[in-house]
């Protein structure tokens, strides 16, 4: 579907038409262009991306957890530093539920980490295994230190992941164009998409909550149906980034856009756009796009007509969510993310790249601003 602006939209008071009327190959074809990893945009697209190889081995992809609090000395449960290596994080839990002694569903972490990787995360576990649990070493698993603390650890208790990566194989004269790149990054963000690995092998998982929502239930359990789900709230992000993106308003403040305050996260819906843009310009604020959902804050005057030609792009409407109210509840998202702390050096190998990103940001994402089809150089 094309989507073009026209004075006279804006002396209407709305900012979009339809060119022409949805073909039927179109509605078919959105998640091809929500998930088309070389396609979707890039903030620097005028950069130099090298030929690399990204995890050749294990030690070529470190990711260090920054928890948003520190465990506390005393309580019922005690917070492991662990380090994986090579192993999935799935494999993790079951692994320490069978050398503790207790149910998976005793054990609490605060995100995933990638698997072939070295990783390095708090883990939770009841106070019980505190004897067993210090110094416990595993086949690819090391516990590093244990503290005690009040609470279980819970999915979100992080404030984002610092990045060790090497492009392996990537050229040495291209050190200081992926320097420059790195700093661009670092002044204006790159788009807040969803990597490939959320819609799974082949996009199956997204497939699977496309079905579930046209009613073919196929059997499972909630964790797998939430995910199945979530990779379809993350589909149509990804497809808002990118009409947003061609509709040239990637930064540009729209009235009744969701904007999300810096300093506190708090979500307000803008009134006047030319007073929200200058808030934007100052770093106060960004733009946020949609997680569809019942409980998501939707946006209102002309940016809500954006979002809702974005689920009729996909042949959507927000009521298809209704009946997994309590699997997909919506919320808002960052259209843009910032890395910090970004370091570019060489090494025999390659070159490595380290950075910070907050949490929910994807380092894959984050690559292809770097290296040509990341998702190619990670096979």
């Amino acid at each position: 579907m094309v989507w073009s602006r026209c004075a006279c939209d804006e002396r209407r008071g709305g900012l979009w038409r339809a060119a022409d009327a949805m073909p039927r190959e179109a509605m078919m074809d959105w998640t091809q262009k929500a998930t088309d990893f070389e396609a979707l945009p890039r903030a620097c697209p005028e950069g130099r991306r090298v030929d690399a190889r990204i995890k050749a081995e294990p030690e070529d992809f470190q990711v260090e957890e920054v928890p948003i609090y520190r465990p506390c000395g005393e309580g019922e449960h005690l917070f492991l530093w662990v380090e994986k290596r090579n192993l999935a994080g799935a494999d993790l839990i079951k692994l320490l539920g069978h050398a503790l002694c207790i149910g998976q569903g005793d054990i609490g972490v605060a995100g995933t980490k990638d698997k072939r990787a070295v990783t390095r995360q708090w883990v939770s576990v009841p106070l019980s295994c505190e004897a067993a649990a210090r110094g416990l070493a595993l086949y690819g698993v090391k516990v590093l230190d244990a503290i005690r603390h009040r609470n279980k650890l819970r999915l979100g208790h992080l404030a984002g992941n610092r990045f060790s990566i090497l492009l392996r194989g990537a050229p040495r004269e291209a050190l200081d164009d992926l320097k420059r790149t790195a700093g661009k990054l670092e002044t204006r963000g790159f788009f807040n998409l969803y990597g490939p690995q959320r819609f799974g092998i082949g996009n199956r998982t997204l497939q699977d909550g496309l079905r579930m929502l046209q009613g073919q239930h196929a059997r499972s359990g909630p964790f797998e149906r939430r995910m199945r789900l979530s990779a379809v709230q993350a589909a149509l992000f990804n497809l808002y980034v990118a009409m947003r993106v061609e509709a040239g308003i990637e930064s540009k403040v729209l009235r009744g856009d969701v904007m999300s305050k810096v300093a506190t996260g708090g979500l307000f819906v803008v009134e006047d756009a030319a007073v929200e843009q200058a808030r934007l310009d100052a770093g106060e604020t960004r733009i946020t796009g949609p997680m569809f959902g019942h409980k998501m804050m939707a946006a209102r005057y002309e940016a809500g007509e954006f979002e809702e030609e974005v689920l009729r792009a996909a042949g959507m409407t927000l009521d298809d969510f209704r009946p997994f109210s309590r699997l997909a509840e919506g919320t808002r998202r960052s259209v843009w993310t910032r890395p910090e702390g970004t370091i570019v050096t060489p090494a025999d190998e390659g070159i490595w790249l380290s950075f910070y990103l907050p949490s929910g940001s994807y380092a894959s994402v984050m690559l292809r601003e770097f290296v040509n089809h990341p998702e190619e150089a990670e096979r």
